[in-house]
């Protein structure tokens, strides 16, 4: 009895960790397909506009960005529902789940683009600040500018 009871939760929780593992595995897909859907949204408006910098095509990915969320979030806010003010905490419809895996594989392409444009600038400005603070260093001797 016990060891057909034992059986019984052993493969329920088989079940339902392999759903989950599934389902977890499903998610990541989505937000890989997000990804990999800006990113050719980036190439593509790199291609387009050649005479504009990858900032700028990066800048038309987050307006594009801005303008679908809002779009969808409206259209399941006040269409598709549940409605927000009504039904707070309930289960996310598919749909919800969707534009939360679209925006996060947003949230990733925008974070390597911050990565790659706040390193490229930092390592800039760095490199000015040393050489302008090596030239201050050569014009001051013992608090009295050099005379050259």
């Amino acid at each position: 009895m016990t060891q057909c009871c034992f059986l019984r939760v052993h493969s329920l929780f088989f079940w339902f960790w392999s759903f989950h593992r599934r389902m977890a595995l499903a998610l990541c897909l989505q937000v890989l397909c997000s990804l990999c859907g800006w990113l050719s949204l980036y190439i593509s408006f790199c291609h387009l506009n050649k005479h504009r910098s990858y900032e700028w095509s990066c800048r038309l990915v987050t307006f594009t960005h801005g303008v679908l969320s809002i779009g969808l979030s409206a259209y399941i806010g006040f269409i598709d529902g549940p409605w927000p003010f009504t039904h707070p905490g309930s289960p996310n419809t598919p749909l919800q789940v969707h534009v939360l895996c679209l925006t996060l594989g947003y949230f990733i392409f925008d974070l390597g683009c911050i990565w790659r444009f706040a390193w490229r600038k930092s390592i800039k400005k760095y490199h000015a600040w040393r050489s302008r603070r090596s030239e201050e260093r050569q014009l001051k001797h013992n608090g009295h500018l050099k005379i050259h």
